[in-house]
């Protein structure tokens, strides 16, 4: 087995190819962590648990100092992250905590993240479809819809995962 680095990378890989170019990296002795959630999806006729990416579009991994090139070259991942000459390494502290958290067996679920005044849309529940900002960000979101004619707003409070960061 080739000898890891000490450190760990994001790979930056296409759509829905997470968990192949995971199982790749592991079948080449590669160290990698693709942390993964249960989502549960309703159909007309049945809901079903699925096993979906924490962050869509990356896994993290550990290779040895000769292998980053070969990495790129396996089927569906793009490259890795960095800033300018090379791969940026993901901090030690970010990668264990991730660890703890998907081995503490609690229930997982992505959020973007938002800041105070950022436009969103809800996603999903009742409200769905409305746009507003982000007013404050305590435990929940509480999101705020202007009427600018009437010089008037109305606040309410929401769960973090049912809005959604507008471009």
């Amino acid at each position: 087995m080739p000898a890891q680095t000490t450190h760990w990378f994001a790979l930056r890989v296409k759509p829905h190819a997470e968990k192949s170019v995971d199982r790749v990296l592991r079948s080449h002795g590669i160290e990698s962590l693709l942390p993964l959630y249960t989502d549960r999806r309703a159909w007309s006729d049945r809901i079903k648990s699925l096993d979906r990416p924490l962050f869509p579009g990356y896994l993290f991994c550990r290779p040895s100092p000769d292998t980053p090139l070969k990495i790129v070259t396996i089927p569906g991942a793009v490259g890795f992250v960095g800033f300018g000459a090379g791969p940026e390494p993901i901090p030690a502290p970010e990668i264990h905590a991730l660890e703890r958290i998907l081995d503490s067996g609690r229930r997982l679920r992505p959020l973007a993240i938002l800041h105070e005044g950022q436009a969103v849309q809800v996603r999903s529940g009742p409200l769905a479809g409305l746009h507003g900002r982000i007013l404050r960000i305590k435990t929940d979101h509480c999101l705020v819809v202007s009427v600018e004619l009437l010089q008037r707003s109305v606040a309410v409070t929401l769960d973090g995962d049912a809005v959604a960061a507008v471009s």
